[in-house]
């Protein structure tokens, strides 16, 4: 049975994605991976993501095996594939959370760190093992790493190939959250994030992505700048502004 991308949406405007491949450990193939690009470009009410892996104790085995081939010369590799829309996950206004609760390895390991935030049970365990498959890793793939965990993680995690338990995720800042009810504080920290401003959060993950590549171009931090001066105006912060006055709980609606 091929791998499967689960959407289940919740309430409050939070979209779970489940990674299903049933005997495979939801092994990620490129099937898997063509749905959830579809998801992705078509979740622009979503106010938040849960990434979840199917069943008890299993984020994704990574890449299935049984999906790689030797690829012809110019024909393109299934990691760029895999980054392509790991880009368009990060880049969307969305934020996003995985839950991690077990095996996280390979692909799944650069999707968890594509989220912005991971909340990992006891049994949590990471590893990127391209050294032990033979194969090189993309510089989009390892530059992802990097700017997440720094180099001497990335180094640690690349180069030795190594499954870290739970506790030296936390440590090196894989993991956000450890936690002994991970799917529960994860449902938590999705609701409270898809409860804030739709558009504050959009160009907040904005400004940190320019930031993390340098500050963007004049014509990128132009833009953030009209940004940040149609927010002040917006719907949403004269709602803020007086739901504080009224000491109750704002209703955002994105405008």
């Amino acid at each position: 049975m091929p791998a499967s991308l689960r959407v289940e949406d919740r309430p409050g405007g939070v979209r779970a994605l489940t990674l299903s491949n049933p005997g495979r450990k939801n092994a990620i193939d490129s099937g898997l991976l063509e749905q959830l690009d579809e998801v992705l470009a078509h979740s622009e009410p979503v106010r938040a993501f849960l990434v979840l892996g199917d069943g008890d104790g299993v984020f994704s085995a990574g890449w299935d095996l049984n999906d790689l081939s030797t690829y012809e010369e110019g024909e393109r590799l299934p990691d760029e594939h895999l980054g392509e829309v790991l880009d368009r996950l990060m880049r969307h206004p969305a934020p996003s959370v995985a839950v991690i609760d077990g095996p996280c390895f390979g692909a799944a390991c650069e999707l968890a760190l594509s989220c912005d935030f991971r909340v990992a049970g006891p049994r949590a365990l990471l590893s990127m093992p391209p050294a032990r498959l033979g194969v090189v890793y993309s510089l989009g793939g390892l530059d992802r790493f990097r700017e997440k965990v720094g180099d001497a993680t990335t180094r640690y995690l690349f180069l030795t190939g190594r499954r870290l338990d739970a506790d030296e995720s936390l440590r090196r800042g894989l993991v956000d959250v450890l936690s002994t009810e991970p799917l529960g504080d994860a449902t938590t920290l999705c609701a409270e994030l898809a409860g804030n401003a739709p558009l504050a959060i959009a160009g907040l993950k904005q400004g940190l992505s320019l930031l993390a590549t340098g500050g963007g171009t004049k014509a990128e931090r132009d833009e953030y700048q009209a940004l940040r001066r149609r927010s002040f105006n917006s719907a949403d912060a004269a709602e803020g502004r007086l739901a504080i006055l009224e000491k109750r709980a704002p209703a955002f609606r994105g405008a």
